[in-house]
């Protein structure tokens, strides 16, 4: 794919709310500029944005509540389909 995307992580039931602050994200000038990574407490870890044939690892502890925690791409309009959960039991 030789669009740009992030991973982001959200607290469980932020899905929508993330994926749509990513697409208002594109409104805003400096959305580039801030790896259209919302300014959100919901989210609990991020890449940032990677170009085409570049890698980034993100190395984090899973949370210790139960639950479903979305992760997605904030590129605006991608999080439809690019979205996904991870479950912690």
């Amino acid at each position: 794919d030789v669009t740009q995307h992030n991973l982001v992580i959200g607290k469980p039931g932020s899905l929508e709310e993330l994926g749509m602050a990513g697409n208002e994200m594109a409104k805003d000038p400096a959305g580039l500029s801030k790896g259209f990574i919302p300014s959100s407490d919901k989210i609990l870890y991020h890449t940032k944005l990677l170009d085409h044939g570049t890698s980034e690892t993100l190395r984090f502890t899973a949370p210790t509540a139960p639950g479903e925690y979305p992760y997605l791409c904030t590129f605006p309009g991608h999080w439809i389909l690019m979205k996904g959960e991870m479950t912690v039991k």
